[in-house]
């Protein structure tokens, strides 16, 4: 099991942690920091005291006992129950809390509003650490209608937010704030609710105030980790997040938040990245919060594992949906596509709130080729959630696909303008520029993504040389410069070296267009039908018939249409028994070559072909769509009965390089699971199977090293 290794070293690790907090003073609690009830029993204030100072002295089991004792004394009184149920978190003691704070509200019925209120409010700001949304907002609701204190109203905005519902998240944290501008969970219940709205920044600004005005707030310091870190500052992430779990070593939800933040930064740490995670949620196991930063972190290696983390999520708050989305996500990624659709269909129905349930609904219709009824649910997406990248570029390729190209053009510019820095949308922004003849606008954005820095994918100079060549007029010189660039950077890159051979006709430099139409054949043999229709074409114009026709036959019997070839060396072979000068008219009037080849829409249908034959191509064509083309692989690698077909998605992945990082986790677990085909006295058509079985794990490891490098 990959990282199992490393797992085998933690418990130790979590035992020094733990030993490390037997003496630690008082920490403050995120939902400890309401304003503390004016207790009206002087023995009880008397004891909260004793014990305050016993644990400041390091002793938090005598503190425990000295508040044990009182609150026995007061068993019935809401106020004991309370303060009991603020130590116990303090202490870490979650489950004894839980009981104390169940107590506390059932007592609260009778007493006065406003203790009422406090006390609802913190059984709300406890349900989102250990319990479900649909109570908080409950036990909000009720707090706010005995009392709309801002601590009320900030706890009703964070339940919003927690069910879905961010937009009405906003407008009620905007009222605890007016209600109570030096209010730290006001300020930190706004960052909340913008940050469920993809508002990172403005998320970012919100949380500081925060800390502005409560600077112990641990909580408003993990919600800053937590925007910095969805606004792609993994740095700065990391920084609040080890500020909050040095002011309190007991925040679960710093420990998490600490793991993803190290993870983003580099992948190759994702050892420290699990221990701070699984230190979060030794802590605090059943926060679906920390289950869930768990699950992120596992993803990266062990897909069975995260979704085991996702499920405890849900165990604890069934409509937590971060989780729920990212079960429906690892559904796709086993190969169980339909089987997510469903899913994805049913979130919709019960989140009809949530974008990024719409957006998950529309990338599984997408991948379906259900263009039209992807466009809608994704449009439904970009409503919900105006500033969630991902629905708009989902949306831009739905919409090219669906035939509405501008739509797509612009679906893509809004998913730039939301992340400028991330290089995949401007990839695909550019090239969808290009194809839409918005030629010079499509080329200053992909000079954008190769002039970053540290940029070193083929991806972004093969779509600039696709442009370029395309372009009125076409800039020749310039493209073949791009597609050598992108050989220089992928010495295998088969689209890389398709494009260079069409760039050279265009320049009309037929030996050296040969020769790259050659390497793509050498580089993989499945272009045969696009390699030799080139090479065709360049005997064609260098007026050698006889290998025109040649390699013509060979296109044709690699399923290439060749009709229009041989039309034109039909009409220059009787043009030329007239005269060499007629010949040389006929040539002259012969447009040139192009390399029209099945669009994506049309290779994702084929993925369905009977024939693996047929599905086997697909995989191997789709390459040259890169990115856009990786969520269509990894479904046949995972489930396709043909080994020779999954072995072509697994190389056509690994063609397509850093951009299919999503089929990671697919490609990983075939890498190292049981062989399916193993038997102790074999057959022949089991040798054979065995035989493609292995070719197939040798195709998945090759693929990782490419995706990963």
């Amino acid at each position: 099991m990959i990282g199992e290794g490393y797992n085998d070293d933690i418990p130790s690790n979590l035992e020094r942690r733990r030993s490390g907090m037997k003496n630690a003073c008082a920490v403050i609690l995120a939902w400890g920091l309401l304003a503390t009830p004016a207790l009206a029993d002087k023995k009880l204030d008397d004891a909260i005291a004793k014990a305050e100072d016993q644990l400041q002295k390091g002793k938090p089991e005598e503190a425990l006992k000295t508040m044990q004792k009182a609150v026995s004394q007061q068993a019935s009184s809401p106020e004991a129950q309370l303060a009991m149920a603020r130590f116990q978190q303090r202490l870490g003691n979650f489950d004894e809390a839980a009981a104390s704070m169940a107590k506390a509200t059932q007592l609260s019925a009778a007493a006065p509003p406003a203790l009422q209120s406090q006390i609802l409010t913190g059984q709300a700001a406890f349900d989102l650490q250990r319990g479900t949304g649909k109570d908080a907002l409950a036990h909000a609701e009720a707090a706010v209608k005995a009392e709309a204190s801002a601590g009320a109203v900030a706890a009703l905005a964070r339940a919003q937010a927690r069910v879905g519902d961010a937009a009405a998240a906003l407008a009620t944290a905007d009222r605890a704030v007016q209600a109570g501008p030096t209010s730290g969970e006001a300020h930190a219940a706004r960052g909340d609710a913008l940050l469920a709205l993809h508002r990172n920044d403005d998320a970012v600004a919100a949380y500081r105030k925060a800390l502005e005005v409560e600077p112990k707030l641990t909580r408003a310091r993990v919600g800053l980790a937590s925007a910095h870190l969805a606004a792609g500052k993994a740095a700065e992430a990391e920084a609040e997040a080890r500020k909050a779990t040095e002011a309190d070593p007991k925040s679960g939800e710093a420990f998490a938040v600490l793991g993803t933040a190290i993870l983003a930064q580099n992948k190759d740490n994702w050892g420290k990245a699990i221990a701070e995670a699984q230190q979060g949620a030794f802590l605090d196991d059943k926060n679906p919060m920390v289950q869930m930063a768990v699950g992120q972190i596992f993803e990266l290696n062990n897909l069975k594992q995260a979704v085991e983390a996702y499920k405890k999520a849900i165990a604890t708050d069934p409509g937590y949906i971060p989780a729920q989305l990212a079960l429906v996500t690892a559904q796709e990624r086993n190969g169980d596509v339909a089987g997510a659709l469903v899913s994805a269909q049913k979130l919709v129905q019960d989140l009809p709130k949530s974008g990024e349930a719409y957006a998950r609904h529309g990338r599984l219709l997408l991948r379906k080729g259900d263009y039209l009824g992807a466009v809608a649910a994704l449009e439904k997406a970009t409503q919900l959630s105006p500033n969630l990248a991902e629905a708009y570029g989902f949306l831009g390729t739905a919409a090219q696909f669906a035939g509405k190209p501008e739509q797509a053009v612009a679906a893509y510019k809004k998913a730039t303008d939301l992340e400028p820095s991330n290089i995949d949308y401007l990839t695909t922004y550019g090239l969808l520029l290009g194809i839409n003849k918005q030629y010079d606008a499509g080329i200053a954005a992909l000079k954008k993504v190769v002039s970053s820095p540290g940029y070193r994918d083929a991806d972004g100079w093969i779509n600039l040389g696709w442009v370029y060549r395309n372009a009125e007029p076409k800039k020749t010189p310039e493209s073949i410069a791009a597609y050598k660039k992108a050989l220089e950077l992928d010495p295998k890159s088969v689209p890389a070296a398709l494009g260079l051979g069409w760039a050279y006709t265009y320049a009309k430099d037929w030996d050296n267009s040969i020769a790259a139409f050659k390497k793509a054949l050498e580089l993989d043999p499945s272009v045969a039908g696009e390699a030799y229709n080139g090479i065709a074409w360049c005997f064609f114009f260098k007026r050698d018939m006889a290998q025109a026709k040649a390699y013509a036959e060979k296109a044709k019997a690699a399923a290439r249409n060749v009709d229009a070839l041989f039309q034109n060396v039909d009409r220059y072979e009787k043009a030329l028994a007239r005269s060499k000068d007629e010949a040389e008219r006929e040539l002259a009037q012969v447009k040139e070559p192009k390399d029209e080849g099945p669009s994506i829409a049309q290779l994702v249908g084929q993925l369905r072909a009977k024939d693996a034959g047929t599905r086997a191509n697909a995989c191997r064509a789709l390459a040259q769509f890169r990115g856009q083309a990786a969520p269509y692989l990894v479904g046949p690698v995972q489930e396709d009965p043909s080994f020779a077909v999954r072995s072509a998605c697994a190389k056509a992945l690994g063609d397509i390089g850093p951009s299919a990082r999503e089929a990671l986790p697919t490609l990983k677990y075939w890498a190292t699971a049981p062989l399916t085909t193993e038997c102790t006295i074999c057959e022949a058509a089991q040798l054979k199977q065995q035989a493609e079985e292995q070719d197939f794990r040798r195709a998945v490891k090759d693929a990782i090293a490419r995706i990963q490098r």
